[in-house]
């Protein structure tokens, strides 16, 4: 069996076996190409007519909705992951009908996952929330490293060794005062950008 995506046990197409009331099925790649996210849905069971009743929570409907698909359109799912409770999944799937959509707290997948376990969560939330955390800390630290700079200078006096007489005021002991500046390293500036680079 093919392996799609998240599940990392085989994945089980319709053809192989039939899908149960309760079950959450899961889609690699829901619109726009499959390249921004999956969609996830509660399977009720097979209608007498032979489509298929499922309830999902629907982007494009804002809110959670019971449909009735095709055998073909089904088959673009796998099973994600069966309950332990079918009976308590499809009441919870049932009383979510008309909630309102969410893509943070209440998307797809954590009305899925809601209804199998009786809690929510997103992996594809987390990662996108988990990719954003990091550029934010790293603009961030970038901002914060050019703001104050890498290196801070830092005007000294220092005594060195008097010059003249072919070097005789410095070998008999003689000094003078030099103001020097000099470069160091901006201890905020060098965290700042190590962090940037994380």
């Amino acid at each position: 069996l093919k392996r799609l995506g998240p599940p990392r046990w085989p994945t089980l197409k319709m053809d192989s076996l039939p899908f149960l009331p309760g079950d959450h099925l899961w889609k690699s790649g829901g619109r726009l190409g499959g390249f921004l996210y999956d969609h996830h849905l509660i399977y009720r069971g097979v209608l007498e007519e032979g489509g298929h009743s499922i309830i999902e929570n629907s982007f494009r409907a804002g809110r959670v909705v019971q449909k009735t698909v095709t055998t073909s359109r089904l088959r673009d799912f796998v099973l994600y992951e069966r309950p332990a409770n079918d009976h308590a999944c499809l009441v919870r799937a049932e009383s979510a009908l008309g909630d309102k959509y969410n893509l943070v707290l209440n998307n797809c997948e954590t009305f899925a996952n809601r209804c199998i376990r009786g809690a929510g969560g997103s992996r594809q939330v987390r990662r996108a929330t988990g990719h954003v955390a990091l550029a934010t800390a790293t603009v961030g630290g970038a901002l914060t490293a050019l703001a104050v700079g890498l290196v801070e200078y830092h005007t000294i006096i220092v005594t060195v060794p008097a010059r003249g007489m072919h070097g005789l005021w410095a070998l008999l002991g003689y000094t003078m005062t030099q103001t020097r500046t000099i470069q160091a390293a901006h201890p905020t500036g060098i965290a700042a950008a190590s962090g940037a680079g994380c």
